[in-house]
């Protein structure tokens, strides 16, 4: 690699980060490689888990948290939490939780047989991974080349392993699973490729998350009762009132700082055609997005949701999801009778300079396409009908799995 690529590399590993953070970083880096040599050595308990994410408690690493903790009742089964915030929440909630660089959550990473996560071993502690099995129960499924079979963007520059910076700064991208939760046989090939897997560490499983979409009624209505925020429930009575709601969920873009706008969104129109019809847009964007919507609040029938808010106990009260290539869309059709309108407004631009696709887009991802605001609005205004006939097929593409959540737990005992 030329100076000038290693350079760029640098500057891409530390874009939109602030002084403190990328300070924060190198303190941990320096520190964390002796911890890594330690954690190699230390005496590891085989019967006791960790479960973390990166960006809070939320995706399938909590779903599966709660299901071994509260129905399996593990004793030995702990979460990680990136922040003493998110540690306290989840303790009022009655689970065992510990800040990752507290005395207890570095003792119990740097004994504990099992990491299981949802992104990389970040999301519990790298640093303190040494011997350690690793369960890698991912966050999407999807027709996008992702990580070691990406070659575009800064996904392409930052895993390839001969990059010393990466492999510096950010090991943890290039520890393989040993055992990684797949859904369906199109996808474990897919995943094979790109996290370098073999067919032994994939198993074809449920996502936790999406598994409350089978829950009937009232257990659905006492998860979230008991588990989810004042906010989201607040959200679920505002769905119940109005007459259709569309949930927007747009993937991340790392070459566009405002899509919304190159999107040509005009909400004052948006919201006037909403409010006439009793009707909700709601809008909730990647967790990686750093847009600002602030000036949304003046709008009556258009919400925007924190990013980190968690969607999935939401979706089932949402009656039209608006997407584009976000792996959302397959999560949606596991809902039957629910809708979906694909807004892929910047196609070409995404295929060339952002992310390269695995499958054909028109072939995996059926139903109706618009490409232009006043195409959305029409939609809404006229409220199409949004049904396709490929809806079966391709939920068999995406979701043919044999092994449940009780399952997929026997099968990391086994493991560990």
């Amino acid at each position: 690699m030329n100076l000038k690529a290693k350079f760029s590399l640098i500057s891409l590993m530390f874009k939109r980060r602030s002084v403190k953070e990328i300070v924060k970083k190198n303190i941990e880096i320096i520190g964390g490689y002796p911890l890594y040599v330690l954690s190699f050595i230390t005496p590891r308990n085989k019967k006791k888990w960790l479960v973390g994410s990166h960006i809070g408690f939320s995706g399938n690493p909590k779903y599966f948290f709660i299901y071994v903790v509260a129905e399996c009742k593990m004793k030995t089964c702990y979460w990680i939490s990136a922040t003493r915030a998110e540690e306290k929440k989840i303790r009022e909630l009655g689970f065992p939780a510990y800040y990752r660089w507290s005395i207890k959550g570095v003792f119990h990473s740097i004994t504990a047989g099992t990491y299981i996560y949802g992104f990389h071993l970040i999301d519990v502690n790298f640093w303190t991974s040494g011997r350690v099995k690793r369960v890698n129960l991912w966050h999407g499924v999807g027709i996008k080349n992702i990580e070691f079979k990406s070659t575009k963007g800064s996904a392409g520059k930052i895993y390839d392993e001969k990059n010393f910076f990466s492999r510096v700064y950010l090991p943890y991208l290039f520890k393989r699973p040993h055992l990684f939760l797949s859904t369906s046989p199109l996808m474990t090939e897919h995943f094979k490729q790109c996290f370098r897997v073999t067919d032994k560490e994939c198993i074809e499983g449920i996502y936790p998350r999406c598994d409350i979409f089978r829950w009937h009624s009232e257990k659905l209505k006492q998860f979230i009762y008991r588990y989810e925020p004042a906010e989201s429930l607040a959200l679920i009575e505002k769905l119940k009132k109005c007459r259709k709601s569309y949930l927007y969920m747009p993937t991340w873009r790392e070459t566009r700082e405002n899509f919304i706008v190159s999107a040509g969104f005009d909400f004052v129109l948006l919201n006037e055609v909403l409010r006439q019809r009793d009707n909700l847009f709601l809008l909730k964007l990647h967790p990686e997005s750093n847009l600002s919507m602030e000036e949304m609040s003046r709008y009556s029938n258009i919400l925007v949701l924190d990013k980190k808010i968690d969607i999935y106990p939401v979706l089932p009260f949402t009656d039209v999801l608006v997407t584009d290539y976000s792996s959302i869309y397959y999560d949606y059709l596991l809902m039957p009778g629910k809708e979906v309108l694909l807004f892929p407004f910047d196609y070409a631009e995404y295929i060339t300079a952002g992310r390269d696709l695995a499958f054909d887009f028109d072939k995996y991802t059926p139903g109706k396409r618009v490409h232009t605001f006043e195409e959305l609005l029409i939609v809404i205004r006229d409220e199409v009908s949004l049904q396709f006939d490929e809806r079966e097929w391709i939920v068999n593409q995406f979701w043919n799995y044999t092994y449940t959540i009780s399952s997929l737990v026997m099968k990391i005992k086994t493991l560990a």
